[in-house]
């Protein structure tokens, strides 16, 4: 294989990308400018609904009770009697309707339990909140109660709690910050890496097709083989460039902590040597992979339009794992993950982020992404072979 023509052919090909402006805003636009845009719209959202909803926290209250005077010292508490309460709750007018027994009081100065009922809408994150005050204003009242109660029988509070648990976290802060990376950002490099090439891709062959260029370019003493390995890496480094500017968006993000502090703890100190060795070589693998898949969907769409609806299933093959995984600890994911296209890289990430790789897992990873790597070669290689001998005819 002669690299210095497939030098050549990239060089032009990467050339004619970057003066394509749709390339940069697919590529760099939306990783760099979009998702912290919406992590920060995501961040105000969810700060300003919680400075709301302890501010002002509207309640209706039937019937009386010491209780309601507890309730009241908490800040935002405001007691209203609108005509309909229930429209009221549902219109959002209210957080909470509580209903007291007539013999609330009594019950309890007798020793017995008293019910209290809380109305609520679980669809208003506001009345969720003012369900979660009420409850804890109930267990602190409750907890003097029984203390009163204790007291009166000549019993201490550590009677009716013989074991005080003490919980400690074995997880290192290091730990912390690549198990709260690990959540998200395998999604976002997957999906980069697929989505950041599609463009390129698509406009490589499929376009080329439509404006005639592919046609002199195949007929050009140039080898097939090198044509298509210019054009694949020329779409990997366009992904590779999606997926970089995404990792540097996303950290840069968490690191600010966009929800309430979530920065406070953040550290990258969970990389080492081997680790960020093995996350480079599963963002080339899987950027390989995707870039041969795109190639040969290209190939074989007969307009750029065709191409773009051929694409989009690429996305779906990079989503459906990502968020499949997304919840599990790398503990818990399954051995035939490692082997399968897709799962074994957003696999391989997690453990990354976690700061700790098994060896066993990084080889068959590793491994079975060659594998697809050289399958999708092949078959792309055929087709593209295979179009340029009819183009030539």
């Amino acid at each position: 294989m002669d690299w210095q023509i497939i030098w050549t052919v990239f060089k032009k090909e990467l050339l004619d990308l970057f003066r394509d402006r749709k390339a940069w805003l697919g590529t760099f636009l939306v990783p760099l400018v979009i998702i912290p845009f919406v992590f920060f719209l995501l961040g105000n959202s969810y700060s300003n609904v919680e400075k709301e909803a302890r501010e002002y926290v509207p309640l209706a209250v039937h019937g009386s009770s010491k209780l309601i005077k507890s309730l009241q010292e908490n800040q935002g508490v405001k007691i209203l009697q609108p005509p309909d309460p229930e429209q009221a709750l549902q219109a959002g007018q209210l957080r909470a309707i509580i209903t007291i027994p007539e013999s609330f009081d009594e019950q309890i100065q007798a020793g017995k339990t008293a019910t209290l009922h809380v109305a609520f809408d679980s669809t208003n994150s506001k009345s969720v909140y003012a369900r979660d005050l009420i409850e804890r204003t109930v267990e602190a009242y409750s907890k003097e109660i029984v203390a009163k109660r204790l007291k009166q029988a000549g019993l201490s509070e550590q009677t009716i709690q013989p074991i005080a648990p003490d919980f400690q976290n074995v997880a290192s802060e290091e730990r912390q910050s690549g198990g709260m990376l690990a959540g998200i950002i395998p999604l976002m490099l997957v999906v980069s890496l697929a989505s950041g090439g599609i463009a390129s891709a698509n406009d490589l062959v499929a376009g080329e097709k439509e404006r005639g260029t592919l046609e002199s370019l195949l007929t050009a003493p140039i080898a097939a083989n090198h044509i298509l390995t210019a054009k694949l890496l020329a779409v990997m480094v366009m992904s590779i460039m999606s997926a970089g500017a995404s990792l540097i968006s996303v950290s840069l993000v968490m690191s600010m902590g966009p929800f309430g502090g979530a920065g406070d703890h953040f550290s990258l100190a969970f990389f080492s040597p081997v680790t960020l060795l093995v996350l480079i070589v599963v963002i080339l693998l899987m950027a390989a992979t995707f870039a041969g898949l795109e190639l040969m969907l290209s190939t074989i769409a007969k307009s750029f339009k065709e191409g773009q609806t051929y694409m989009s299933g690429v996305i779906f093959l990079a989503m459906v794992p990502s968020y499949m995984l997304m919840p599990q600890s790398p503990v818990d994911i399954a051995e035939h993950y490692y082997a399968l296209p897709v799962f074994n890289g957003v696999a391989l990430c997690k453990e990354v982020f976690y700061g700790k790789v098994d060896p066993l897992h990084a080889l068959v990873g590793i491994g079975s992404s060659l594998v697809y790597v050289a399958i999708t070669i092949f078959f792309a290689s055929r087709l593209f072979r295979r179009e340029g001998a009819g183009l030539k005819n």
